[in-house]
């Protein structure tokens, strides 16, 4: 038998590399390796929590989220696998000093007959910075104009604060949190439910994808008032110091203010009114001036209208000082009034005031308005009738009587002296 095994040998060998080849051959053409590219891999990054835990954010640079991968193997098995099937792995646990992590490929199917995976690029790098915390207050901005003859009031908001946390670098860029209402054409309130948009100083949209935050949207009701614009009165009372006169002037800046409300309540309000017991001019020597907050006067369901700005009024009441000028009045313009019928009477030269056939009287008053006013503008009598009621007499004597004058002057003038004439009288039965 053994020797039938040796016989021929050499050919058995070469036979059986023959058929070796032949079949190396035959599996290379019917099952060739070959390399298939996978477009868009994810990269998966693992153990990022290293990071959350050291108070820490990361943003991969270049936005480098997905990569293409070459796998080499058999066609039988290359055909069989997705991308679905290859794995790319970036553990954080890995980061180098430069914030460079490797990638680790693999396949989770047919891994150990698979010849070569590997991507357009071995490694990715974080941009690594600070996590930081803030809480803003929500503004509420209303966009457009209400209807003609109407403003936006006050506003109101379910939830008045907001929680952003996110890279240091864009934390530190949001100045404000805001959300819009559209008033455009409004007569009555306006009730929304409004995103939060974050604003830079330049009120520029802020990119929130990197931030997390605890609430997106807010209820919010804007008011709208019905409005209109009314003049602003006020009187002073009280008297200035002695020889100083209040000149009749007073002044209000502004001197009309916009009020808003209930349309009922500001159709049946025509003026803002400022009480005489908030403008005293007492023992005043110069011009009363006070800035006062027109709230305190407005009517019940009256208020001032946002958009007016400022809600006080400067009062300023002119105080002067008294200028005195002396006048010369001949007797004979001495007038005699309620002079019972039967008498005459006439006015005794040199008695009493009555001298070289004048008498004088010193007036007081504003320069400006003493300026203006001549013997003309001022009327002096003797008053019979308020006489005889004086001194309790029902009928006249002949003889003489001595009466005090009465003097009228134009307004804002005044004359403190009391001057007597002496007249006599005479009956004419």
């Amino acid at each position: 038998m053994k020797q039938k095994l040796k016989q021929n040998l050499d050919l058995k060998v070469l036979a059986i590399l023959f058929s070796v080849i032949i079949w190396i051959i035959v599996v290379n053409i019917d099952d060739p390796v070959k390399n298939v590219e996978f477009n868009d891999v994810p990269i998966r990054i693992v153990n990022d929590e290293v990071l959350a835990e050291n108070n820490l954010v990361y943003l991969v640079e270049d936005d480098l989220q997905n990569v293409d991968v070459t796998v080499t193997g058999r066609r039988s098995i290359i055909e069989e696998l997705t991308k679905e099937d290859i794995v790319v792995i970036a553990d954080v646990k890995t980061i180098n000093e430069l914030n460079a992590i490797p990638l680790k490929l693999s396949a989770n199917k047919y891994g150990n007959d698979i010849d070569g995976i590997k991507a357009e690029v071995d490694r990715i790098t974080l941009d690594v910075e600070d996590l930081k915390k803030v809480q803003k207050a929500i503004y509420i901005e209303a966009v457009g104009e209400p209807a003609e003859g109407y403003v936006v009031g006050d506003a109101s908001i379910n939830l008045n604060q907001v929680n952003i946390e996110g890279p240091k670098s864009i934390i530190e860029q949001i100045v404000t949190a805001k959300v819009q209402v559209d008033v455009e054409g409004a007569t009555n309130d306006v009730s929304v439910s409004s995103p939060i948009v974050l604003y830079d100083e330049n009120d520029e949209k802020i990119d929130t994808s990197r931030l997390n935050i605890n609430i997106n949207t807010v209820s919010v009701t804007q008011e709208i008032l019905y409005s209109k614009i009314v003049p602003i009165i006020c009187n002073p009372t009280g008297t200035p110091a002695e020889g100083y006169m209040y000149t009749g002037k007073v002044t209000v800046n502004p001197e009309e203010i916009q009020i808003a409300g209930k349309k009922s309540v500001i159709d049946a309000t025509a003026q803002i009114l400022i009480p005489s017991s908030s403008i005293n001019i007492s023992d005043m020597k110069t011009n009363y001036i006070a800035s006062l907050n027109l709230e305190n006067y407005l009517p019940n369901g009256v208020r001032i209208a946002p958009k007016n700005g400022d809600k006080r009024a400067v009062v300023t009441a002119f105080i002067e000082k008294v200028n005195e000028e002396e006048f010369t009045i001949n007797s004979n313009k001495i007038s005699i009034v309620n002079l019972p019928n039967g008498y005459t009477a006439e006015v005794i030269e040199g008695a009493n005031d009555v001298n070289d056939g004048k008498i004088r009287l010193s007036v007081k008053g504003l320069k400006e308005t003493l300026e203006d006013v001549g013997v003309s503008d001022i009327k002096v009598y003797a008053d019979i009738d308020e006489y005889m009621k004086k001194v309790n007499v029902t009928k006249l004597n002949p003889g003489t009587i001595d009466v005090t004058l009465k003097i009228e002057l134009p307004d804002g003038l005044e004359c403190e002296d009391e001057l007597k004439v002496r007249l006599r009288i005479a009956s004419t039965t």
